[in-house]
């Protein structure tokens, strides 16, 4: 594991970069993308199953998250999603790096933040664990009060049916060309089943997505069964994947 950092509008993000056993001239690559208030460490595991496929993975810290400077409560959606652009074009730019093969990993907010990357840069594969969605009318003000786990505002919009061209989210995915992989919490109290059925029925092509339901799974996954079977089912969907 290589450790890095990379400055981005004034803020140093941490990041963690896992290499294959193997190093070819032109690798694939995946993008991981944390959760609000998570950290990279939390994907490590998922990283390390991956890279042995062949993967360079790249992880880092949000602004205000881990070891990122800042103030989590000071940032709005947008310098968030600023993050991940920085992100994205660093990984894009290593020695090694195949930019026609770069995927994205994400969780809740993570997801949220990789499909509307996925309409400003190129992304081969997008796998996306309890995907959150947002008001497209909070993307300018504060992330902190836009939480939805203890806002019910947020909490009841989350749960009705979603036209694809009502978010920013949903209507990226609709145009998303690539395959799409989106992990679903059974006992999610943070994102209902209705968002994540907003997110299955923005896909138009069917044959591009593939749904897993995590029996007995919660939002939040810690080291153990449930990250085990998150490691699994990441693994059998990107061991065909890698160039």
């Amino acid at each position: 594991m290589e450790k890095l950092s990379l400055t981005n509008k004034g803020k140093q993000l941490d990041i963690a970069i896992i290499y294959p056993p193997s190093v070819k001239e032109q690798n694939s690559a995946i993008l991981f993308v944390h959760g609000w208030t998570s950290e990279k460490e939390r994907s490590y595991q998922y990283a390390h199953a991956l890279s042995q496929l062949g993967f360079i993975c790249f992880l880092f810290d949000m602004r205000g998250h881990g070891k990122s400077e800042g103030d989590i409560k000071a940032f709005t959606v947008k310098d968030f999603l600023d993050d991940v652009l920085a992100a994205y074009d660093y990984l894009a730019n290593l020695n090694g790096v195949d930019k026609e093969n770069i995927s994205g990993v994400g969780s809740s907010f993570g997801s949220y933040l990789l499909a509307l990357l996925s309409s400003k840069r190129n992304i081969k594969n997008l796998s996306l664990r309890v995907p959150a969605d947002y008001r497209n009318e909070d993307f300018n003000i504060s992330k902190y009060k836009a939480s939805g786990s203890d806002n019910p505002v947020i909490v009841e919009w989350r749960s009705k049916a979603r036209k694809f061209n009502e978010t920013y989210a949903l209507q990226a995915i609709h145009n998303y060309k690539g395959n799409i992989q989106i992990i679903e919490s059974e006992k999610d109290t943070v994102v209902p089943h209705q968002t994540v059925q907003n997110y299955i029925n923005a896909v138009p092509d069917k044959s591009r997505l593939t749904h897993v339901l995590l029996a007995g799974a919660p939002h939040s996954i810690k080291a153990g069964k449930f990250r085990n079977d998150i490691t699994d089912i990441l693994v059998q969907w990107f061991q065909d994947k890698v160039q």
